[in-house]
């Protein structure tokens, strides 16, 4: 069913809605079979139902980087984006982070509360979403 599938949607690609040329549906031992030429005697000739379809064509691509460029200007910068973090520092604000999850990580290995467990799971959290931001490896 799944080849069958496959064979309809490249039938149906590659042919455009201009010049169509028939598809032939055959029933065979494998499955349904559609094909660009008669498979059998018995092959029906299969029409496609296209009123479904959808065609965007796009603008010439000029054109739409002229529309673009004209219709959205370009935003300045804030500071914050505009300074390269350094990269000294970033490794150290990555370092304290780790050490922290460490030090959480071996609290929930030594044992706690339910209540003091569900405060370092909540602090493991923030400190992965943290490193996540801070984008440490």
């Amino acid at each position: 069913m799944r080849v069958a599938t496959l064979v309809l949607g490249s039938l149906l690609l590659t042919h455009s809605a201009e010049a169509q040329t028939p598809i032939y549906r055959c029933a065979g031992g494998a499955g349904t079979v559609y094909s660009d030429r008669p498979c059998a005697a018995d092959a029906d000739l299969h029409e496609i139902d296209d009123s479904r379809v959808t065609v965007y064509t796009p603008a010439p691509a000029d054109k739409q980087l002229s529309t673009k460029a004209a219709t959205k200007p370009m935003k300045a910068k804030s500071p914050r984006q505009a300074r390269l973090p350094d990269p000294a520092e970033h490794r150290l604000t990555c370092a304290k982070l780790e050490q922290s999850l460490r030090d959480v990580r071996t609290k929930m290995r030594t044992g706690y509360s339910a209540k003091q467990g569900e405060r370092l799971k909540m602090r493991q959290r923030q400190l992965d979403q943290r490193r996540r931001l801070e984008k440490c490896g």
